[in-house]
Order: C-alpha cells, then structure tokens, then sequence
C-alpha cells in the first residue's frame, strides 16, 4: 500500500487528469489512485469538533468548557460553524489530498 499526501494548486495538471473510465479504474488498464484526503479531513474534524467530546463552546456556566460530555442547541450551532470554516479552509484553500492505492 503507497501513501502519498499532495497539496495541489488549483491550476495543477494532476487536478485535470482523468484516465479512466470510473474513479477507482478504467478500461484501459490503468489503475486510478482514490482521493482520501476530504475523508480524513471531514472525519478527523467532526470527532475533534463534536460538542462537548473535547471542548463545548459555549459551555454550560462558561464560555469553554473542556471534556464535560454535554451538548447544548447553541453550542451545536457554534461547532457546525467552525467545522465548516474549517473544511473549507482545508479542502478547498489548502487542497489535501491523500493518495492511497498500489
């Protein structure tokens, strides 16, 4: 198994090329690799950023609070926004992908 972890520009020739005839393949012979980075990324973040596993902000009775395993609606809402800042930062501003295949 070969990992690999790229940060393309959005202009990088890897960004235009499609062998294949489907994702994971084609009928050429030609094996495409399968783009896990924006999988990580999106699991990684949601378990650190699940409210009230690690921090809850805004938190019961102060504004952090650090592993009470409680949740709020508004604290929900606070995390939802950071996550998503945060993917979009990553995904489509600091482009990671990881490559993993043969």
């Amino acid at each position: 198994m070969k990992l690999s972890t790229t940060f393309l520009t959005p202009y990088s020739p890897h960004r235009l090329s499609y062998r294949g005839a489907s994702a994971f393949g084609g009928g050429r012979g030609e094996e495409e690799m399968a783009d896990w980075g924006p999988v990580f990324m999106a699991v990684i973040l949601f378990v650190l950023l699940t409210p009230g596993l690690v921090f809850q902000a805004p938190g019961k009775s102060r504004l952090i609070e650090f592993g009470n395993l409680q949740t709020s609606g508004i604290s929900i809402v606070v995390h939802s926004i950071i996550y998503f800042a945060l993917i979009a930062v990553f995904l489509l501003a600091v482009h990671v992908h990881m490559y993993i295949g043969h």
